[in-house]
């Protein structure tokens, strides 16, 4: 018997545009409910807002404006899941992380020396302490897939 079933699958598109942010944080409302705990939820829109960012300033920085992003998040009994497609070029999230983590260890490190990896460091501090799953993919169309996952407690 599967126990995975997708409760809830919401897609949202928007353009390339700092702007839109408006509308991806309104949209992301909606999952502030019961069906997660407001601290995942928190989370999970903090590692949103950073990713769809990430996107306009970073991944389509060269591309129109009008470029597509796709945000997607599924909520069922067993996680919480929130993707972001863009269409930029390849980024090897992993070696950022781990380079990243390896840079933090240090006692010397200061983040604020680092204002333009803040997006990374947010991304290993969400898997390193929270437990997200924090991944970044190329897919078969050109595109690439920021994955944010949360596994749920089962009750």
């Amino acid at each position: 018997m599967d126990t995975n079933l997708l409760l809830h699958n919401y897609k949202l598109q928007v353009v390339s545009d700092i702007d839109a942010m408006a509308t991806v944080v309104e949209w992301f409302d909606q999952f502030n409910n019961n069906q997660i705990t407001y601290q995942i939820w928190l989370q999970g829109q903090t590692g949103l807002l950073e990713g769809f960012t990430n996107v306009v300033r970073h991944a389509h920085i060269h591309l129109s404006p009008e470029t597509p992003v796709d945000l997607e998040v599924q909520i069922c009994s067993e996680y919480f899941q929130i993707c972001i497609w863009d269409q930029g070029d390849i980024f090897d999230l992993e070696a950022a992380m781990e380079r990243f983590d390896q840079e933090t260890s240090q006692s010397q490190f200061d983040p604020l020396e680092h204002e333009y990896q803040w997006g990374c460091i947010f991304f290993l501090k969400l898997r390193k302490d929270y437990g997200w799953i924090i991944s970044y993919t190329r897919e078969l169309e050109n595109r690439n897939c920021l994955l944010i996952k949360k596994q749920l407690a089962i009750s």
